[in-house]
């Protein structure tokens, strides 16, 4: 799920507090970046329109800026670096306060993810 548009909200409920939403990108230096922004409520969303229309799922919503959005697989921002450094950010997974996962873990999840990313625009 890459847009909110592809998505109808069917439900919200509130999120415990200390729930985070874990997101990774590249700079253009190479450099690591992480990111975690706190979950605000749970939607249960469903998606329209591919393959995958009529599929309900539970996701997190957080904020970014001034509105809410519903976490997503990428937060795009079209832009590759010039040694192809990827500078969109990517989500790894929900960090949950009462089995808080160490930093290492993460940034490991992150890893995995940038190198899958970056194999798949290779072919």
């Amino acid at each position: 799920m890459n847009s909110n548009k592809e998505l109808k909200i069917k439900q919200i409920i509130s999120a415990q507090r200390g729930w985070k939403a874990v997101h990774c990108a590249q700079s253009e230096n190479g450099q690591l970046a992480m990111f975690e922004r706190a979950i605000v409520c749970w939607a249960l969303v469903e998606q329209h329109g591919g393959s995958e229309g009529g599929r309900t799922e539970v996701r997190g919503m957080e904020q970014r800026f001034d509105h809410l959005i519903v976490v997503g697989n990428v937060i795009t921002t079209e832009i590759i670096g010039a040694d192809e450094v990827d500078c969109n950010e990517y989500f790894l997974g929900y960090d949950d306060p009462d089995a808080h996962r160490e930093s290492q873990y993460w940034i490991g999840e992150a890893y995995r993810r940038l190198s899958k990313e970056k194999a798949q625009r290779a072919k």
